[in-house]
């Protein structure tokens, strides 16, 4: 790893206005008739998904991206975004599940979901231009990493990944700082996912998956590389919260899973990340300062034939060691114990969402999408062919809502990616040309009798 001297300044430009005070004074009631009304549920899960199936299309959100999709949509549900107040030790602890990252053309942009009433407004945007330390070009995937006791930044910070361009490379910028902090160069092929775990020794690690199948396991924080290896024909990543295990979707229709840290390597001491930024290339995996492992042995995780030799295209982690993934048929398959015993039966819901035509297998690549869960796991929501948004309980299979809209946009109306909010009050969807929709619960009004598909502002 080499410290960039003159960062940020030649780095790729960030904008920002990360909210820096208390709330408005509308905003803040708001949220206190929302948490009365939460602490009046007497069945929580009810009481979302209640949410949820009033919820409509209200608001559009246009990109600057005008000739094709937004490519990847996520919130930030770390562990560490879930509700709840800041520790006071002075890093960073503080939720910030109110924010959620797109990446459309050279772009990313991070927006707040919650803090300004109905609305939903833009807190940082990236753009990915050629400097002397990148060659600029298109982003392909984002994913939050955990800054816990990387920022000390008084009212806390969040910190994004952005994936892509012509050179390949990962940057990792601070929202609150507006500022590049790590570059991650070296990637053989182009960059498909992104996925990070906390980790043992404090959220170090980030995966990076190329379209030849390589997978780049970094300590992000000392820029280093901890281990790299192939999964042939894969076309998804994740990895667990523990920062332990890479699952990677393929398009055979199995998935597998990695094992990245040794149990020898769980009780090696934190080495403290440096201050300022930092960029490493993809080289000696013994140039990190903590033990980096072989190539990994790979399980098959026995998801029975529920993707058959269907592409899986979407894989997510979710709380009580259930692994979801889904395939481009629009078969999504929830099972069970997955890091205890992988190769068992444990099949906990199969369904599938409806109008979803698999891509052809020359443009495979370029028409991925994926799906969005609540932080606890309990809800999904997933769009398909024809610009439909569908809201499922992922204990039972059973569908919530189908969010419509009445556009076509032809070969863009493909859903690339779905979310959910943390409170379980908006379904966020990317398609269109550069188009988020955001779908949400509208006080009085029902869905029959809702506006409909606003006009674009």
């Amino acid at each position: 790893p080499r410290t960039l001297d003159d960062a940020p300044a030649c780095f790729s430009s960030v904008s920002s206005s990360f909210p820096r005070g208390t709330m408005n004074s509308p905003t803040a009631a708001l949220k206190r008739a929302r948490d009365a009304e939460l602490a009046e549920a007497s069945d929580l899960k009810k009481f979302k998904a209640d949410l949820l199936a009033r919820v409509i299309v209200k608001t559009i959100v246009k990109e600057q991206t005008t000739d094709r999709s937004v490519a990847a949509l996520r919130f930030n549900h770390l562990p560490t975004a879930l509700p709840g107040p800041a520790t006071g030790d002075g890093i960073s602890h503080t939720s910030l599940g109110n924010l959620f990252a797109t990446c459309g053309g050279d772009f990313a942009t991070v927006y707040d979901d919650e803090h300004f009433g109905d609305n939903v407004a833009v807190v940082s945007q990236f753009k990915n231009e050629k400097t002397t330390h990148v060659g600029g070009g298109e982003l392909s995937c984002v994913c939050w990493v955990d800054a816990r006791g990387f920022t000390t930044h008084e009212f806390g910070d969040a910190l994004l990944a952005v994936g892509g361009g012509e050179d390949n490379v990962v940057q990792i910028f601070s929202v609150a700082e507006a500022k590049v902090m790590r570059l991650l160069k070296g990637h053989s092929g182009k960059l498909v996912a992104l996925a990070s775990g906390a980790g043992d020794d404090g959220g170090a690690y980030l995966a990076v998956l190329a379209t030849n199948g390589t997978v780049t396991v970094w300590d992000w924080r000392h820029a280093s590389v901890r281990t790299v290896f192939t999964a042939p024909g894969a076309l998804s990543m994740e990895m667990n919260d523990q920062g332990d295990v890479v699952y990677t979707g393929h398009a055979d229709g199995k998935v597998l899973a990695w094992p990245i840290v040794s149990k020898t390597e769980k009780v090696k001491k934190t080495v403290p990340a440096p201050a300022g930024s930092l960029a490493g290339t993809v080289g000696a995996v013994s140039d990190s300062p903590i033990a980096s492992i072989a190539s990994p042995t790979p399980t098959t995780v026995n998801l029975g034939v529920a993707h058959g030799s269907s592409p899986v295209d979407c894989v997510r982690c979710l709380p009580g060691d259930r692994l979801a993934t889904k395939s481009v048929d629009g078969q999504i398959c929830v099972r069970g114990d997955v890091s205890k015993s992988p190769t068992a039966e444990s099949l906990l819901v199969t369904f599938k969402v409806p109008g979803c035509v698999p891509p052809k297998k020359a443009v495979l690549q370029k028409s991925l999408t994926s799906f969005g869960c609540d932080p606890r796991g309990t809800f999904l929501a997933c769009g398909n062919s024809d610009g439909e948004t569908y809201v499922y309980d992922l204990a039972t299979g059973e569908l919530i809502k189908c969010v419509k809209q009445d556009r076509d946009f032809k070969h863009l109306n493909r859903v690339r990616a779905a979310a959910v909010s943390r409170d379980c009050r908006r379904v966020h969807c990317a398609f269109g040309p550069g188009v988020v929709w955001r779908a949400e619960v509208v006080p009085g009004v029902d869905d029959d009798d809702g506006p409909g598909t606003p006009e674009e502002a």
